[in-house]
């Protein structure tokens, strides 16, 4: 069964890539869907649709105009909005189960990462910019590059901010407190008016919508296959920080042997440069001795110039 653990594992994608997750493999359950996403599992592509199980190591991405809710057994509830790519990991069979939900650009709303202790170790919310532990509260986050924005629409949250040389920076968020970031500077909460932000925010996150993962639980939905991807199809996550990137480099290592996608790789090889053994394997090849005859000639050579 394909088993994924981004931060911790090695994976080598031998497995197909429309095999199902079954319910103890599972992150979540898509149990809503409007409009088109994709999964991106192993070293392939599938379609989403209801009812299909996520797996740890799967990456979502939504279409414009879409919105895509995945539940959890302990009904934490994760929802996304249209041209949103995120990153699904965890392990459910470890002695510390641990469980996150990264965020690389778009909408998202998370209720209640952790709404029931006993039914698992909820997820963290992580970003680019920023970590956010397991909690019981309900938040909005939009991000994109260099920006991201979190309402804190229920509850207390404790962040940390990721520093590029220093240690994680703590902040704690109340229930109403808006959140922005700019790159890698301080965060600030509360800066002004929100405005925009709840302008733009996807229809569907005002809403409290009805949990729906009861009647998929006992029938999952097997994904239909997607076509192939494209070495820009799939950028923004090889170009990511090195804890996403590598292990994705072992799961796609067979597409550096497609015409167009390795010499992709090979033009952008300074923003992963973990691909140069795979893409020039024989820069990595131990040297091999010289002949003995050889060896043997240059011994010559050199007694005969010594000689008198």
């Amino acid at each position: 069964m394909l088993r994924v653990l981004i931060l911790a594992a090695v994976f080598a994608s031998s497995c197909s890539a429309v095999a199902v997750a079954t319910a103890a493999d599972a992150w979540g359950t898509i149990t809503i869907l409007e409009g088109d996403a994709l999964i991106y599992r192993g070293s392939g592509r599938l379609h989403a649709s209801e009812g299909v199980r996520l797996m740890a190591g799967d990456i979502v991405e939504t279409a414009a105009s879409t919105f895509a809710q995945a539940e959890l057994a302990d009904q934490s509830v994760a929802q996304f909005g249209p041209t949103t790519r995120v990153m699904i990991n965890g392990s459910v069979t470890r002695q510390k189960p641990e469980r996150w939900l990264y965020v690389m650009d778009g909408w998202a709303k998370v209720t209640g990462m952790k709404r029931d202790p006993a039914a698992g170790p909820g997820f963290d919310l992580r970003t680019p910019l920023f970590e956010m532990p397991a909690n019981t509260a309900v938040v909005v986050l939009r991000g994109a590059p260099s920006e991201v924005n979190l309402f804190v629409e229920r509850g207390e949250a404790r962040i940390a901010e990721r520093q590029a040389s220093a240690n994680p920076t703590p902040l704690t968020l109340k229930g109403g407190d808006f959140y922005r970031r700019k790159s890698l500077a301080r965060g600030v909460v509360n800066p002004g008016s929100m405005q925009t932000f709840v302008d733009e925010m996807p229809r569907y996150f005002r809403d409290s919508l009805p949990l729906r993962i009861d009647r998929f639980r006992d029938r999952p939905v097997q994904p239909t296959e997607a076509s192939d991807f494209a070495y820009a199809d799939v950028e923004r996550w090889l170009k990511a920080e090195p804890a996403l990137r590598r292990p994705l480099m072992q799961r796609w290592r067979g597409k550096a042997r497609e015409s167009a996608f390795r010499s992709a790789l090979v033009a952008n090889l300074s923003a992963h440069p973990e691909w140069d053994p795979i893409l020039f394997p024989e820069k990595y090849r131990p040297k091999e001795p010289a002949p003995r005859a050889a060896h043997a000639a240059l011994r010559s050579a050199s007694a005969a110039a010594s000689a008198p």
